[in-house]
């Protein structure tokens, strides 16, 4: 009889709590895939990082997905019961068929101090600490969904900004050491025992240990062939220094120091080499704290002639062109790209994702060709395509080395670069664009390539080059050659080629999808966006919002990967553009990745985007890319005319459509563009409101050197002002009302 009253009071507190025996969540953590389970534990994040919620008891911690608990939060002690199922190695529990929260409000568990060797499985999910942090691109800025290498006492880790909502996001990463609290968790498509990251949740995580510490990060405002300008700020007054190298582990070969003490510090560079990598570190000193920049470099201007050439392999539709016809290079890129190897005079670095001479002319003999005549020939390529071409290298004096088949992500890259370091400043040249050496590509798949002579963009390819060979000689050393996340960010990004602004980045060290959306938001007139697939829906919104801001979009992408793949996507952007949005409806892949803005408007500062980066996630977090944005009204044409001929072809229509009886800026300009001996005239027709705003002018980093209220008046406006003569290089200016930011890149000379 007492056995049937246990037996029956089990089963009524089953159905009475909705649940079965509470196991400790390290018991819960040995569970095979697809058991049930149910713990109780205090949850340690709430919304900041999505849907996912992390908790812990006194024996571990674990994960939980379901948006069930979209409204639990951090303190909440909860009990849930759901099936253990591992996502990517991170131990989650999902499928949640009960959740009680038991109280709200309680202690958080007191973090455990690790170092970054210990965060691992014994920590999974659980709040940590580490003392001692120094992030390896101090100086920059926080971007959401991506990765931060750091180091702390001689071991390295890695954190993972989770959420693009996250308050330090858009803000500087410290250059100073700090406490970081984060929850230590996984994400690894291969191994157990890889991919092990910490996530911070706000800024609250992430202490400072020195008294002074920048406030705004090192910029280079100016630099010409010969010199260079810096500037950065400090919370508290100190001294103004700037050690400075030609390679980042000498960048403590020279000094130049500044006035001081002060908030503001401002630094100049003087009798520097033309065409060459400056690297530098900035210091400001109070008492007996010292806050550092980290080492970061930067290009002068080069004596190379600056000269751009385009071509397409599929047709161009030269009605469309302002005065310089596009060049449709009918299946002849191979030979094309055979010419620049075979006038190569030292040097060929070649990282491509896939080389396979079948059908096309004989790339690989021909570097072969070229090491017979004394020229050194390296070349980096993915370790999960056949690349049957690589295997004509055995036995002759082309080195290579493919990137590790175990880790996330691929050696996506597609460029070549020529005599980087020679005497010459004539011989330099880097080829890119979205073509891969196959004969499917080069004949068939629609792509872009973009040759261009200039030495300092040409050394900066290189650093990225020999980041992943893992050595500066002639033969690759595996044990330091870096991939993906390993890699850092360690190129300048800023160019002034032939009077062109050019900015240049690589995936996934330098945030590229943040960078594609700061471009498409900086679209004034016209945004035409030609790329093989958009899987983030970050992206399609800021199409989105381009569009109803004012700016005619086109959006054409490859009808095989995306309309099948991202219906979020195509929801979002069809529901904008309708019949502005088509898909590549004839042979081959749609393979370019090229956007093109403002275009049909000189006065706009047009540019180009190009490179290798596919609008996805894993080529922003994983994937080896390379990127180029070409500030040039030209250029810009040059792809509008491949462009029209790709959207017309695929069935898209030029009629302009407005999707928005909003409130909103019309024509607005910025003159001139170029801005010349630092007058500036903005101008613009406001419809149905009127009001206040704000005139903000942001510079490269993010930082904002210039901010003015304005009033807005129905109809014309016109404000003019008069900068400095400091003012140099590239900014973004935003005009901000209640509802809306309206953006275009300005170019300052």
């Amino acid at each position: 009889m007492k056995k049937f009253y246990l037996i029956a009071l089990l089963i009524t507190t089953i159905f009475s709590t909705g649940y079965a025996q509470t196991i400790s969540i390290a018991d819960a953590r040995s569970k095979p895939k697809g058991t049930i389970v149910t713990v109780k534990g205090i949850v340690t994040n709430g919304i900041e990082l999505g849907v996912i919620r992390y908790m812990q008891d006194n024996t571990g911690g674990i994960a939980v997905y379901d948006s069930q608990l979209s409204n639990v939060n951090r303190g909440d002690s909860i009990t849930v019961t759901g099936t253990i199922s591992p996502y990517d190695y991170l131990i989650e529990i999902g499928s949640v068929t009960n959740l009680v929260t038991n109280s709200t409000g309680n202690t958080l568990p007191n973090p455990t101090v690790i170092t970054p060797d210990q965060i691992s499985e014994s920590y999974e999910s659980q709040l940590v600490q580490i003392k001692h942090v120094v992030f390896n691109d101090g100086g920059q800025k926080f971007a959401g969904k991506n990765s931060y290498s750091f180091t702390a006492d001689g071991q390295s880790g890695v954190v993972y900004i989770n959420n693009s909502d996250q308050d330090m996001v858009g803000t500087t990463i410290p250059t100073v050491p700090v406490t970081l609290t984060a929850i230590s968790s996984q994400h690894s498509y291969s191994s157990p025992s890889e991919g092990y990251q910490v996530l911070p949740r706000d800024l609250k995580d992430i202490v400072k240990e020195s008294a002074i510490y920048f406030t705004k990060s090192l910029t280079n405002t100016s630099f010409t062939k010969t010199s260079m300008d810096f500037t950065w700020s400090t919370n508290i007054t100190g001294t103004t220094g700037l050690f400075y190298g030609s390679t980042k582990a000498g960048v403590r070969a020279n000094v130049e120091t500044g006035s001081g003490p002060t908030l503001d510090h401002s630094v100049s560079l003087s009798g520097l080499n033309a065409g060459s990598i400056v690297w530098v570190q900035a210091f400001s000193v109070s008492g007996s704290d010292t806050a550092k920049s980290q080492i970061t470099p930067f290009a002068t201007i080069s004596n190379s002639t600056g000269s751009m050439k385009v071509y397409f392999n599929a047709p161009v539709d030269t009605k469309y062109s302002s005065g310089t016809d596009a060049v449709y290079a009918n299946n002849t890129l191979d030979d094309t790209l055979i010419y620049y190897i075979n006038h190569a005079k030292s040097t060929i670095d070649m990282a491509i994702y896939n080389l396979n001479n079948n059908g096309i002319s004989n790339i690989s003999q021909a570097l072969i060709d070229a090491t017979n005549r004394g020229v050194r020939v390296r070349v980096v390529g993915d370790g999960t395509t056949a690349e049957i071409g690589f295997d004509a290298f055995s036995g002759t004096e082309v080195h290579y080395l493919k990137r590790p088949k175990a880790l996330n992500g691929i050696m996506h890259n597609k460029f070549v670069i020529f005599d980087a370091n020679s005497s010459d400043p004539d011989d330099p040249i880097v080829w890119t664009g979205s073509m891969n050496f196959t004969e499917e590509q080069v004949d068939t798949d629609p792509n872009n390539v973009i040759i261009i002579q200039d030495q300092s963009l040409a050394k900066a390819y290189q650093i990225e080059f020999e980041e992943m060979w893992g050595s500066t000689g002639t033969s690759p050393d595996a044990t330091h050659a870096k991939f993906g996340p390993e890699k850092t960010n360690n190129t300048p990004h800023h160019f002034m080629i032939h009077g062109d602004s050019v900015e240049c980045y690589f995936s996934p060290t330098d945030g590229v999808n943040a960078q594609i959306i700061n471009h498409i938001n900086a679209t004034n007139h016209d945004l035409e966006i030609a790329t093989m697939l958009i899987t983030r829906d970050k992206i399609a919104r800021t199409i989105d919002t381009a569009h109803m801001d004012g700016a005619e979009a086109k959006v054409l992408t490859s009808n095989s990967q995306n309309s099948n793949n991202y219906s979020s996507v195509n929801t979002i952007i069809s529901g904008a553009l309708g019949d502005h949005y088509v898909f590549w409806n004839q042979s081959g892949i749609m393979h370019n990745k090229y956007m093109i803005v403002d275009e049909g408007d000189a006065n706009s500062n047009p540019l180009v985007w190009t490179g290798s980066h596919n609008w996805s996630a894993s080529a922003n977090k994983d994937n080896d890319e390379n990127s180029l944005v070409i500030h040039d009204a030209t250029i810009a044409n040059l792809y509008y005319q491949n462009f029209m001929y790709l959207y017309l072809t695929a069935g898209g229509v030029t009629a302009v459509k407005n999707f928005n009886d909003n409130p909103k800026v019309q024509g607005l300009r910025v003159y001139p563009n170029p801005v010349m001996n630092g007058n500036l005239t903005v101008s613009y027709n406001l419809s149905q409101g009127a009001g206040n705003g704000t005139l903000q002018l942001i510079d490269i980093t993010g930082r904002t050197v210039f901010t003015r209220p304005v009033s807005l008046t129905n109809g014309a406006n016109k404000l003019s002002y008069t900068f400095p003569a400091y003012y140099k290089g590239t900014y973004v200016m935003h005009l901000i009302t209640a509802n809306h930011v309206w953006s275009q890149i300005v170019l300052f000379k």
